[in-house]
């Protein structure tokens, strides 16, 4: 196998949320990533800024500019057709939701693992007046970003322990389910907002047997959570939850 740079090379444009007409830019960070031929997991730390056109690759002291050929969209996944510096094609996979992307460069066949991904965003300066409401006063733009990280993220009431619990309390197991012996974690993203409240609930991975349906019915009934917050403010952060059917 070539020198390891080659392997990360067209990593950081997987991320491109958009077509090449979005000038996008985003961060990655990879920690680790497995080689399919060998069955062994490395650790490798990586960091990639990278936009719809080019990419930048972080990995110790070296430095690695690359552009992408093309880009297509079938489902969920983003695949990619990419250029290494030998002008060797090197196909990779990509889903936003997933925390990973499969790699192929001839025989090669790594899946990488990823710990972070966010949108950097350009700095804008306005020079307009603020708007006023009708004494005077400025009024202040609600931020209605949702985040994916924040300076305190979210948190169930109690943390971490006390939601599991929540969840073996108020779940019950759909009778298909136990009939099929279906066991196993249902995966649910969902936005948690200022006030604490879930919304924008989403099954990200379902075991079946109604199962799916249970978790989201559960996480509706959950109580307020705390809130995540930016610079002391509350902010709108989604969050990833996995909920448990292990029947008896």
């Amino acid at each position: 196998m070539q020198s390891d740079y080659k392997i990360f090379l067209a990593l950081p444009l997987l991320f491109l949320f958009q077509q090449k007409l979005f000038a996008q830019q985003f961060e990655a960070h990879s920690i680790q990533y497995k080689d399919f031929s060998t069955g062994q997991t490395k650790i490798e730390t990586t960091t990639f800024e990278f936009d719809s056109t080019s990419f930048t690759m972080h990995m110790g002291e070296m430095n690695v500019y690359f552009g992408l050929v093309d880009m297509t969209i079938a489902g969920g996944n983003r695949n990619y057709r990419l250029l290494d510096r030998n002008d060797d094609t090197v196909y990779v996979s990509f889903n936003p939701r997933a925390k990973y992307i499969d790699y192929r460069l001839r025989t090669y066949y790594l899946r990488y693992m990823l710990d972070k991904i966010k949108e950097i965003k350009p700095e804008v300066i306005d020079t307009s007046p603020p708007p006023v409401d009708s004494l005077g006063n400025e009024i202040i733009k609600e931020d209605t970003t949702i985040y994916e990280e924040a300076d305190v993220m979210p948190e169930f009431p109690g943390g971490k322990g006390e939601m599991i619990n929540y969840f073996s309390t108020n779940i019950r197991i759909p009778k298909e389910a136990t009939k099929n012996k279906v066991k196993g974690f249902v995966k649910l993203m969902a936005v948690v907002e200022k006030d604490g409240t879930l919304t924008n609930i989403l099954v990200m991975n379902d075991i079946g047997s109604g199962c799916g349906t249970e978790a989201v019915r559960v996480v509706k009934t959950m109580p307020a959570w705390n809130p995540g917050e930016n610079k002391g403010e509350s902010v709108r952060v989604r969050v990833q939850m996995m909920v448990g059917f292990m029947p008896k």
